[in-house]
């Protein structure tokens, strides 16, 4: 096995027991329904895991995967913003149904799509997984995005309370940021940003799982 090939397995292997701890921790939280929320439970891993992720992003950039590097950089930074930006800089959400949706739909999607990507690149995936892989985020995808906006729509009173990321003028910078009116500007784009997403990944479906080619422009 090649230095790239090895490095590449052992990536996506290293991610896939990351989101397999995170799911195990959320679901059992979520099944007991004690005081510590899904999101609360899984946070650490949900937090290293998706972070680091960002290798991805440079991954695509240099070549070492086919992945666009567009598609890779809007989905990393979609996920980051809503995760540090919003749900863990924001207590009174972890407990919410949409916290713990988000954390569900990611964990479910990663713990295929890694393993996918593995056994792909040593030639040995299962019918069965690639199928799962391209057939999983059908109904994940729209579940973690609905989450995702529903937790950047609640987090604005708080927001707007706290001065939450602000910066006003006058300042050395000479440069104002308003937050809220970002988020505002954010969840009436973000329909368009999934779909294009979403539209991405049944090109990529009806490709992998046989069927008419599509040709990529």
């Amino acid at each position: 096995m090649g230095i790239r090939r090895g490095y590449l397995v052992g990536y996506n292997s290293l991610q896939f027991c990351g989101w397999a701890l995170a799911l195990v921790r959320a679901a059992s939280a979520a099944v007991r329904g004690g005081k510590v929320s899904a999101y609360g439970a899984a946070r650490d891993a949900v937090v290293m895991f998706q972070v680091g992720s960002f290798a991805e992003v440079v991954h695509a950039a240099i070549g070492l995967t086919p992945s666009p590097l567009g598609a890779a950089l809007m989905q990393w930074c979609g996920r980051t913003h809503v995760l540090l930006c919003v749900l863990d800089a924001t207590k009174s959400l972890w407990s919410t149904t949409a916290a713990t949706a988000l954390v569900l739909a990611w964990a479910l999607t990663e713990v295929v799509r890694y393993p996918s990507y593995a056994t792909s690149i040593l030639g040995k995936c299962p019918q069965w997984l690639n199928w799962l892989r391209y057939t999983i985020f059908i109904p994940l995808y729209p579940l973690g995005a609905g989450a995702e906006m529903k937790l950047m729509y609640d987090v604005r009173a708080i927001a707007a309370k706290k001065k939450m990321y602000t910066i006003k003028m006058p300042n050395s910078l000479n440069f104002a940021f308003d937050y809220v009116f970002f988020l505002n500007g954010l969840l009436i784009v973000y329909p368009f940003l999934f779909y294009s997403l979403y539209s991405y990944m049944f090109v990529q479906r009806k490709k992998k799982l046989g069927g008419e080619k599509v040709k990529r422009n």
